[in-house]
C-alpha cells in the first residue's frame, strides 16, 4: 500500500515551477520521503544514471544504502516514464546492523562530491542532505 502526494517540482530548465503538481507516490510505512524525492527530481537523467553507475561500481562496504540510493535513482527514472511505483524508505534495504555504517558512508559522499565536483555537484548534494536526514531521523550531523 503506498500514499501519494501532490508537490511541486522545478523543471531542472527553468526556475519556474511546473504548471501542475507532480503526483509522488510513496511506501506508506515510509518516513517522510518527500525531500528525498524532491531532490531526485531536481536531478538531471545522467546525473541519475550516473549515481546509479556509482552505486553499482563502489565496494559493497554497505550494500543496503547503495541498494537504496541504487533503488531511489532507478524510482526517479521510472516517475519520469509514468512509471508508478512507490519509492520505498530505507529500512526496508538498509539492516539495523548497517545503520551508523551507511550514515558514515553517505555523509562521506556527501563530502566527497561536494569537494571534488564541479559547481554542477550541487543538486546531488541536496540529495545526499535529504538522505542524510532521513537516515538519522532529521538530524543533520554533518
Amino acid at each position: 500500500m503506498s500514499r501519494s502526494i501532490d508537490v511541486m517540482i522545478r523543471d531542472r530548465r527553468s526556475a519556474l515551477p511546473m504548471a501542475a503538481p507532480t503526483r509522488i507516490h510513496l511506501a506508506s510505512d515510509a518516513a517522510d520521503l518527500t525531500p528525498v524525492a524532491t531532490a531526485l527530481a531536481e536531478l538531471s537523467d545522467g546525473e541519475l544514471c550516473a549515481l546509479i553507475d556509482t552505486t553499482d561500481n563502489l565496494p559493497p562496504i554497505v550494500p543496503g544504502l547503495l541498494a537504496w540510493i541504487g533503488h531511489a535513482c532507478d524510482w526517479e527514472l521510472n516517475r519520469r516514464a509514468c512509471v508508478d511505483l512507490a519509492l520505498q524508505p530505507p529500512h526496508l534495504a538498509i539492516p539495523p546492523e548497517e545503520d551508523a555504517l551507511s550514515i558514515a558512508a553517505m555523509m562521506t559522499l556527501r563530502m566527497k562530491f561536494n569537494q571534488d565536483a564541479r559547481g554542477d555537484a550541487g543538486a546531488v548534494v541536496a540529495l545526499f542532505d535529504a538522505m542524510i536526514r532521513v537516515l538519522t531521523g532529521g538530524a543533520l550531523r554533518h
